[in-house]
């Protein structure tokens, strides 16, 4: 970084008594390097032509307290510039040749800082002690003048005369050197005794107070340019630098009349300088920012105004500008009041006709308006989408509910039901536990049918009493401390819970039980309890009509149409199996005399005394059916000749011994006759093997009842009507 103020002790007497920062301005604007080294080598001024491309070997930089000098290696670099600056220090005046290139070091003494050394690319004319700024102003790129007061007998400063200028000056003015020289300010430009610059130059005399003012220099041809001056007294009088800012001028006030027609527009139009220097300022960015054009024209931006910018850096910003000569976004913008205006602008880099940068313009709009419909659009759109996930969220879950409803629709046993039950709650409520209870017929309890999740907490049965929800026959929910919980439940006491009564035809058919941190809705859990309690009541009112279906509802065996569809599937299986299959028809002897002899419901006692001892006789696997009035079909799997003879004699013969009570008597001794044949063929004719076993029994009738015959043995009987 350059250095931005020289020394306060580093001029000597024998120099002019330059301002500081005059000085400064008139050292920086050199086209050739300047530095001063302290005795310790190290830099304590460096120029900008210096900072900007230092002399070879030296380091970069150009910052106080670094040090001058060369790295050591090449050692003779390093060795030349330290014995040079050693002999400028010690007094001498010096001159460095390194490779191509000249330098000149002198010496300076300063009173605090004592022996400095001075190194410059221009060498001196001759060895007077103001050489150095004498060379400076000459070769300076910008007009500069020295000027002496001129007092009147009352010691007023009445004009100022001119004691030097150099070439630049002269150019600019049209004047000779001799033509300037001497002359009186105010003789040359009157006008300066009106626009307030003689004024300033008086003050700055006095007081020394630097000048810095925009003003116009009049050539003898008549043109007129505009002029910026910088002066710094000098003695009892003072220096100065006068920059050609005419073109930019000319702009500006181009600038300014173009932000006049804008002023009706409500968009703040604003345009500076290269350095951001307010130059217009229209009547919409006074009702944006609140800022008038007078407070603001003059100042730098930064000095009043502050950005925030939104996705990206005012560095990168201003980098986007100087590359493509345009920028544009949205920032946020300080007023005046402090608060903060959302704004849309547009940056333009103005340029010359020879593509020079000159100027900025922004056109700023105020977005207020559009961010607060944006933010209602926003919520708006955000309420929109909620709702959408939520119908979403809805609409899963009523299709998982629609596919409990079809997997318990296909379900044919409630324990089987009770599986897909506890399968899909847990997909319905993922983050709660639960349980369903069913009622058991006829009964108080509640008997548990399925549970999900944490089921350690689940009772296995519970009274209605134990429930409110089953006691109001109305949804009962709880959370911590709010409402009173059941005596069934034993979740968590964090958690939250809810009790739904299933009532079908207005009796209490179930119970179910969810419990969780959070609980769903009330609206999805009525509605599976809906689907399963009405799911439940349809799969016991099949089952109930398919078994009044099945079974013959005087003894409670199968009836005759299931023995015709059991029996395929039974054969079926012998077959798949290779195992052996009895079929055996049964009749009681002489029932029509029975029923004679002691009344119909005597005889129907009779067939469910039967029907029980066929229970105590058979297998879990073997099928007994009452085929129709007396007559009975078993159906005994896996039962080969030997074993369906043996077991079929010892039912006659229990059947035989059974005393049957009815009406407070005992009926006289019954009788049956039994036949039966074995399938151990491939044969799968179920009429037939019915033929079958119902010859035999035939035979066993004729044979004199009261007996068990194989169909296989009627060709050694004397009757053989098996030979059919």
């Amino acid at each position: 970084m350059a250095l931005s103020t020289l020394p306060p002790d580093l001029p000597e007497p024998r120099w002019p008594d330059f301002d500081r920062a005059v000085a400064i301005v008139i050292l920086d604007r050199l086209p050739m390097a300047l530095w001063i080294v302290d005795q310790n080598y190290r830099l304590i001024y460096a120029n900008a032509a210096f900072r900007a491309q230092p002399p070879a070997g030296l380091p970069t930089g150009g910052q106080s307290g670094d040090r001058a000098l060369p790295d050591p290696s090449p050692v003779e670099h390093y060795t030349q510039w330290k014995r040079s600056y050693e002999r400028a220090l010690n007094g001498e005046t010096v001159t460095i040749t390194i490779g191509a290139a000249n330098y000149y070091a002198q010496p300076l003494q300063c009173p605090q800082r004592g022996a400095l050394a001075v190194i410059t690319a221009v060498p001196p004319s001759d060895s007077d002690s103001a050489t150095l700024f004498r060379t400076a102003i000459e070769t300076m790129p910008d007009p500069f003048g020295m000027y002496t007061a001129v007092r009147n007998l009352h010691g007023q400063i009445v004009d100022a005369r001119i004691t030097a200028v150099n070439a630049a000056m002269c150019s600019a003015t049209g004047y000779r050197r001799e033509e300037l020289l001497n002359q009186r300010l105010l003789d040359l430009f009157p006008h300066y005794a009106n626009d307030g610059t003689f004024a300033d130059v008086r003050r700055l005399i006095e007081t020394g107070a630097p000048v810095r003012r925009t003003t116009t220099i009049v050539k003898p041809s008549g043109e007129q340019r505009y002029v910026e001056v910088h002066a710094g007294k000098l003695n009892d009088g003072f220096v100065a630098i006068w920059h050609d800012i005419h073109d930019q001028h000319q702009l500006n006030r181009r600038i300014r009349q173009q932000a006049d027609l804008l002023n009706q527009i409500a968009d703040a139009v604003i345009a500076t300088d290269l350095n951001y220097t307010v130059i217009s300022w229209n009547r919409g960015a006074e009702q944006i920012y609140g800022w008038t054009e007078e407070e603001v024209i003059g100042k730098r931006l930064q000095t009043f105004f502050e950005t925030r910018f939104n996705d990206t850096t005012s560095d990168e910003a201003a980098a986007v500008l100087r590359e493509t000569g345009r920028w544009e976004g949205e920032v946020e913008q300080r007023r005046r009041d402090g608060k903060y205006v959302p704004i849309h602008s547009i940056v333009v880099l103005i340029r010359d006709e020879h593509g020079t940068p000159t100027g900025i313009v922004a056109v700023n709009r105020d977005i207020s308006e559009r961010r607060h419909f944006e933010l209602l659009l926003m919520k708006a759109n955000q309420r929109l989408e909620e709702a959408m996930i939520e119908a979403r969220r809805q609409a899963a879950e009523i299709l998982m509910v629609n596919e409990l409803h079809d997997l318990l629709q296909v379900c044919q046993t409630t324990n089987e039901a009770a599986g897909v039950i506890a399968f899909s709650l847990q997909r319905i409520f993922p983050h709660q536990s639960g349980y369903l209870m069913v009622r058991q017929p006829g009964t108080a309890n509640l008997n548990l049918l399925a549970a999900w999740n944490d089921t350690t907490t689940t009772p296995t049965s519970l009274t209605l009493d134990q429930c409110w929800a089953l006691r109001r026959g109305l949804i009962h929910r709880t959370c911590t401390g709010e409402g009173m919980r059941c005596t069934h439940i034993r979740a968590h006491p964090d958690d939250c819970t809810c009790c739904v009564p299933l009532v079908v035809q207005g009796e209490i058919y179930g119970l179910l039980h969810i419990a969780g941190t959070e609980l769903p809705r009330s609206e999805l859990i009525v509605m599976t309890g809906d689907t399963i309690k009405l799911a439940l009541s349809n799969l016991e009112l099949r089952a109930t009509l398919r078994e009044q279906a099945i079974i013959d509802p005087l003894t409670g065996l199968y009836n005759r149409r299931y023995l015709e569809s059991s029996l395929p599937r039974e054969l079926h299986r012998a077959q798949r199996e290779q195992t052996p299959l009895t079929v055996a028809m049964i009749d009681i002897d002489h029932f029509k005399q029975f029923n004679d002899q002691y009344g119909h419901d005597a005889g129907d006692a009779l067939l469910r005394e039967l029907a029980v001892i066929f229970r105590e006789h058979l297998r879990q696997s073997d099928l007994a059916c009452r085929y129709g009035g007396e007559e009975f079909v078993l159906i005994l799997p896996g039962v080969n000749r030997a074993t369906a003879q043996a077991r079929l004699q010892r039912l006659r013969e229990t059947v035989q011994r059974r005393q049957i009570a009815f009406a407070g008597q005992l009926l006289g001794p019954v009788t049956v006759s039994i036949g039966f044949v074995v399938c151990e063929s491939d044969d799968q004719n179920m009429h037939l093997i019915i033929q079958h076993a119902d010859t035999a029994l035939y035979t066993a009738k004729r044979s004199g009842r009261n007996q068990v015959v194989d169909f296989a043995d009627l060709h050694l009987l004397p009757f053989d009507e098996g030979s059919e």
